[in-house]
């Protein structure tokens, strides 16, 4: 019995089935993997996952905001004088065009493993140039100060421009819109005030888990049966200035709140302890001096505010 032609069984029609069903598939699979509103990094296991970068990298696999069992990424410098501390991500999960996702927020929990005081952490994201530069980077202003052997949850608003600061450029630049638009990086990293990658001095060792893609809406529930939950700082105001600037606090629990102004190279150039009150608004002003009774030169600061539940940190320009 002669044998069918191929021809009869890949005819045009069914080539053109097929190549629709692979297309299908693939964009399929592509969904998967790209950014997704509700993805949240778990660290499950001992796994590190695709994260890495200059510090060093483990998991415990207990300990986690869940308790016995679960695990976290735990993020280390080797000490004074070595990498800086940082970690990235460029796995497929956190790959595409955020905001046609629906991701206006990012979520996730940070815990002060060692004893920095305090360990200041920010959320950056990049998309490489052409040829895979690394190029776009955008870090969010705002510091997050962990609790010291706690859990605490930490936000970062993606919606507006002007909370980030374009920390590294590539040949061709690029606008924060284009960044959220072609993500193909995360980073979670201590920088040195304004923003100085290297050198680092910092000998820290952190924490970080349930990082949390959302709208402020999904997947926003706490996790953790008992969260502590860090002291707010608003924007200062007046910024940038000559004067006084006023520093609104928002606290959570009764307890005394640290707060410090760092200049560029992290040496804390003002302090004060505000005594424990009821949780609610404080506000403390910087008058512009420092503590040896001088007035603070020109520059570039960073405000802290911080409780055992950690806190926040926000840039102040002096003028």
């Amino acid at each position: 019995m002669p044998r069918p032609e191929a021809s009869a069984f890949l005819s045009a029609p069914r080539l053109a089935s097929i190549f629709a069903l692979i297309a299908c598939l693939l964009a399929a699979s592509d969904a998967r993997a790209a950014a997704t509103l509700g993805f949240v990094e778990h660290w499950t296991g001992t796994t590190t996952n695709s994260w890495g970068g200059g510090a060093t990298y483990s998991n415990p696999g207990t300990g986690g905001v869940h308790g016995v069992g679960d695990g976290y990424l735990v993020m280390s410098t080797p000490g004074p004088g070595g990498s800086s501390l940082g970690a990235v991500s460029t796995a497929a999960q956190w790959t595409g065009n955020w905001p046609a996702a629906g991701i206006t927020e990012v979520r996730f929990w940070l815990n002060d493993v060692g004893n920095a005081d305090p360990l200041e952490i920010h959320f950056a994201i990049g998309n490489a140039s052409a040829g895979g530069a690394p190029g776009n980077f955008w870090q969010y202003n705002t510091g997050f100060i962990p609790p010291l052997h706690a859990w605490a949850q930490f936000t970062v608003n993606l919606t507006s421009s002007a909370a980030f600061t374009h920390i590294i450029d590539d040949p061709v630049g690029g606008t924060f819109a284009q960044a959220m638009q072609t993500v193909n990086r995360v980073l979670i990293r201590h920088d040195k005030a304004p923003y100085v990658q290297s050198p680092d001095p910092l000998n820290a060792t952190v924490g970080i888990d349930e990082l949390l893609l959302t709208n402020g809406i999904v997947g926003v529930e706490d996790p953790a049966p008992v969260a502590a939950h860090p002291v707010e700082l608003a924007a200062p105001f007046p910024n940038p200035s000559r004067g006084p600037v006023a520093l609104a606090l928002q606290a959570f629990e009764d307890a005394p709140i640290s707060i410090q102004v760092v200049d560029v190279s992290g040496r804390v150039i003002r302090h004060a302890t505000l005594a424990a009150a009821a949780p609610g608004s404080r506000i403390w002003t910087w008058d512009g001096m420092t503590d040896d009774g001088r007035v603070a030169t020109p520059g570039y600061y960073r405000a802290r505010a911080f409780g055992p539940s950690g806190g926040m940190s926000r840039a102040i320009v002096r003028l």
